[in-house]
């Protein structure tokens, strides 16, 4: 089963949206200053909402974070929410956190290494890096593709069923030249012809996790109407 997601914050990582929780998120929490701020108020919220949280996206600066913090935030919201996918950035210091998150959380939870697009200075530059860092350290590891991320290439009908086996959640949104990443799936500026990679999800690949849609906050009016014609595209 495929399931749909809003990726949502809280306080000032409230950026994708202006109107009420949605029954399904993803819980973005970039700043980790923000979650101990606002922790009291994300619970309470989620609990009156009955928002069922799929996803977490771990803050941007996880790995420069002492790692007893992240990992005891983990637990809180596993055992407040039940959550038990967390998207990870690949940065330096993946292989001691990874080590740090088999230790100290829940044994219930998953650490997603999201994938991104090949620059100089980060590691795990590709889903292979990525796939074979998961080999090698950890099996249980999963992986998160960012459509508007990762290169044309890693979409190839023969190289994606591949990158699918090791992937549990998939950031969709679209990207251009001159438009910039993150936008909304079906935007007719878009590189990429999303509809059909979410139909061969279902049909071709028979994949099953979690889609979230990410956008831009200059396009989050256009994400629960997205989700609904998601819904559509997977139901």
């Amino acid at each position: 089963m495929i399931n749909v997601s809003i990726s949502y914050g809280f306080g000032d990582d409230n950026r994708y949206h202006s109107e009420n929780i949605p029954e399904s998120i993803q819980l973005a929490l970039y700043k980790y200053e923000n979650y101990v701020k606002y922790r009291d108020t994300i619970f309470g919220s989620l609990e009156e909402n009955n928002t069922n949280v799929r996803v977490t996206h771990l803050p941007l600066d996880t790995l420069k974070l002492p790692e007893e913090n992240i990992c005891k935030m983990i637990n809180q919201i596993f055992e407040k929410t039940g959550c038990v996918k967390y998207v990870v950035h690949p940065n330096n210091g993946m292989s001691y956190f990874v080590d740090q998150f088999f230790q100290r959380c829940h044994s219930q939870t998953t650490l997603c290494i999201e994938t991104f697009g090949w620059r100089s200075n980060k590691n795990l530059r590709s889903p292979l890096e990525i796939i074979e860092f998961m080999y090698n350290h950890q099996p249980s590891l999963r992986m998160t593709v960012d459509t508007s991320h990762i290169e044309e290439l890693w979409f190839d009908t023969k190289i994606m069923p591949f990158l699918l086996r090791h992937t549990s959640v998939i950031h969709l949104s679209n990207r251009a030249k001159g438009y910039g990443q993150h936008l909304p799936f079906t935007s007719p500026h878009g590189n990429l012809n999303l509809v059909k990679f979410v139909k061969d999800l279902k049909y071709r690949y028979k994949w099953e996790g979690d889609i979230v849609l990410e956008y831009m906050p200059e396009h989050r009016h256009k994400l629960y109407k997205n989700a609904k014609y998601l819904k559509t595209l997977v139901n």
